[in-house]
């Protein structure tokens, strides 16, 4: 009788960690997808065409981007703040790359894909 019960409450235990568990993972989630302040913005799926460091500030470039679709040139702002693969590199001259920016051209996200078909 004594081992029935012990094996009814670990059971019983383990049911209600697992459960507990899940909800607090579901609302970390739902945490990160309810953020009011999630950045909007406009995506560009090109080539690197020119790279120019800025001179004020390090890790800091203007890094312009010939859109696949339109061909058209985007100048983005690429700097610390901006997401990247590895930020210690500067973007390479002929890199494709997907990259999303704001209205002033600051980039967001610039990640390089060197199989990215055009």
């Amino acid at each position: 009788m004594r081992i029935m019960s012990k094996t009814i409450g670990t059971t019983l235990l383990a049911v209600l960690l697992c459960a507990s568990v899940s909800t607090i993972a579901l609302s970390v989630d739902r945490e990160v997808y309810d953020k009011p302040n999630v950045q909007t913005g406009h995506t560009i799926k090109g080539k690197v065409m020119s790279v120019n460091p800025d001179a004020k500030a390090a890790q800091t470039w203007h890094v312009g981007v010939k859109d696949n679709d339109t061909g058209q040139v985007v100048v983005l702002h690429v700097d610390k703040a901006t997401t990247r693969k590895d930020i210690m590199l500067s973007p390479d001259l002929g890199a494709n790359v997907v990259a999303k920016y704001n209205e002033q051209n600051h980039a967001i996200s610039f990640l390089t894909d060197q199989s990215m078909s055009h």
